[in-house]
């Protein structure tokens, strides 16, 4: 039987120390395998020899498999205690504006005292800056920084009136945007497909760049008011601005209309502080029947809203002007809130406020999931790591603190409520794409009548409804109850419905076969469906949990061939992981 991890024994008892970089890591009595991975240089393997590679193999596998399974356990352990922060990062010499990740591998800071900041994840939730960090080339603060989805670029706003676009890999200045009003800029975004920059500021407009030949493609004016928000819909076809006015719109990201194509008056009574689009929601293309978005928003009013953005949508014979119509309120702070972030699975939405919080909600079920405490002083700005594991905050107290997600949560939601989230979406927010990724027998009574009007039988959608046929009664209709009891006179259309309903129970069962995940989505080493797959020296992709364990118990081999790895580097594997992800929303 293989040993279980209770093996590993200290050499000696670990001491808190800080980096040299100005973070510093906090230390627990328990040994996760964080700590392990924090406090490899004080642990071994006991009994463990170098040379019995097979043996370490299920050492790491057997504890990885646990780990998941018991994923929230920290936070539910601790006994109602408020949550710490992993890190603690000390740099800036004036208030923290802004935070940003690209991955987890790379944390990016601005701040009032001119200078932006760049620091590199390390194994133990730790934070380095890098070689050429700070980036100094505003002369007055910084108010936003933003990465590029591909992580190569990373943009600053300033009230010098510039925005200054990065290189990541060198650290070097590509260009600086200056808009003809030399106002100050407020906040600057990357559209998700890279191809554009937006910006805005106190001359209340909004600009879109393109990031490719660096010219302005367009300008866009609202109202009399400071743009203090922007964000792009995941599909980057569409842009949303709210300003100090209290006022929502969304634009045409596209083309060049100075005209916005929804509006939302006094969407926050004292101004909107920030807006972010849900990454998961409105990515599918959805033709005809037009598109929805879930939009949260934060304002001076100390309410956190979320807004459905429907675009073009016809679903039967709806009204297809654009809208911004209100889904929820949720309430907690008892400040203005600052910032807004959804995580990149859509699965969590982080407020930071002037209470000196930030708040983890599930937007979904629109319930509270968490606080985080532990800034003195007002907190302006929040971001999730790529994986959704770590949740950084900046704020006036001149302090970043990074909190792992799994213990800072009460509910240890677990890597698979990505796909709870999209079922149960489908609701409140319903979707061609969605309703297909549904089996016929969860559809509601709607979902059974847009089916009737997508396959040209409309006329029969109201009888349908009145007698609330759902997908399970569907299912269960025969050529009597259409023609007697749902008005299906015609022997065609009736004829046309039976074979639908055997068709749509046909694609599900050889939908529901075919659900065993590729084995290049497993990894090597947990024969899991990998969460964040990273690259290694060796070729493989692995865990990025696993393949940490394994090196930080001291191998240097490829856990696949037994080889010599060239280097220690793991590279995130973005391309598998947009794979995964997909996957999961359709299978799972």
């Amino acid at each position: 039987m293989v040993a279980p991890w209770h093996h590993l024994t200290p050499r000696r008892a670990p001491q808190q120390h800080s980096s040299a970089s100005g973070s510093e890591c906090g230390t627990s009595s328990l040994l996760p395998m964080t700590d392990f991975i924090k406090y490899k240089n004080w642990y071994r393997m006991e009994g463990a020899d170098d040379k019995d590679h097979f043996r370490d193999l299920e050492l790491i596998r057997e504890r990885c498999s646990a780990r998941n399974k018991n994923r929230g356990r920290n936070g539910e352990e601790a006994g109602g205690t408020r949550p710490m922060p992993v890190c603690v990062i000390k740099g800036h010499t004036n208030d923290v504006t802004s935070v940003d990740f690209s991955g987890r591998s790379l944390l990016a800071t601005g701040s009032l005292d001119k200078s932006v900041r760049v620091y590199k994840w390390q194994i133990g939730d730790k934070f380095v800056e890098v070689s050429y960090s700070p980036l100094l080339g505003h002369t007055y603060g910084v108010n936003s920084v933003n990465f590029s989805p591909f992580g190569s670029k990373l943009a600053s706003a300033s009230i010098d009136g510039s925005t200054i676009i990065w290189d990541v890999k060198s650290g070097e200045r590509l260009c600086s945007l200056l808009p003809a009003s030399e106002a100050a800029v407020r906040v600057c975004a990357f559209s998700p497909n890279s191809a554009l920059l937006a910006t805005g500021g106190d001359d209340d407009m909004a600009g879109i760049w393109d990031v490719s030949t660096l010219s302005l493609l367009r300008r866009m004016c609202g109202d009399e008011s400071t743009v203090t928000s922007l964000s792009f819909t995941p599909d980057s076809c569409y842009l949303a601005t709210g300003s100090s006015g209290g006022e929502l719109r969304v634009w045409d990201a596209r083309y060049g209309h100075s005209v916005p194509l929804a509006v939302k008056a006094e969407a926050h009574d004292l101004g909107v502080s920030s807006i972010h689009f849900s990454p998961s929601i409105g990515k599918e293309n959805t033709g005809t029947l037009g598109k929805q978005y879930l939009l949260a928003s934060g304002g001076q009013d100390t309410e956190l809203h979320l807004w459905v953005v429907e675009i073009g949508s016809q679903v039967l014979g709806g009204d297809s002007t654009p809208s911004i119509t209100l889904h929820h309120s949720l309430q907690g702070h008892c400040a203005p809130i600052m910032s807004v972030r959804f995580s990149a699975n859509g699965s969590f939405l982080a407020s930071a406020s002037g209470d000196k919080t930030v708040r983890l909600w599930d937007p979904i079920k629109q319930i509270p999931l968490g606080v985080l405490e532990g800034h003195k002083r007002y907190v302006t700005s929040c971001a999730f790591s790529d994986d959704g594991v770590l949740v950084a905050a900046g704020s006036g107290d001149r302090v970043v603190n990074v909190w792992r997600v799994d213990g800072a949560t009460t509910g240890g939601q677990s890597s698979t409520s990505t796909t709870d989230t999209v079922r149960k979406l489908h609701v409140r927010f319903p979707s061609h794409r969605l309703r297909e990724n549904t089996r016929v027998i969860d559809w509601n009574c709607e979902d059974v009548c847009e089916w009737l009007v997508e396959q040209g039988l409309a006329e029969y959608s109201h009888n349908f409804r009145s007698h609330v046929i759902d997908g399970r009664e569907l299912l269960s209709v025969t050529d009597d109850v259409l023609e007697n009891k749902l008005g299906v006179d015609a022997l065609g259309h009736r004829n046309k419905i039976l074979r639908l309903i055997h068709r749509c129970q046909e694609s599900q069962t050889k939908k529901e076969a075919s659900n065993e995940p590729p084995s290049e989505f497993l990894c090597p080493i947990t024969q899991e469906l990998i969460c964040d797959p990273v690259l290694c020296a060796d070729g493989f992709t692995y865990e990025r949990v696993a393949m940490e364990a394994w090196l930080a118990s001291g191998k240097r081999t490829s856990p696949m061939t037994n080889e010599k790895l060239a280097h220690l580097v793991l590279t995130p594997n973005r391309t598998l992981r947009t794979l995964i992800q997909k996957y999961r929303e359709d299978n799972i």
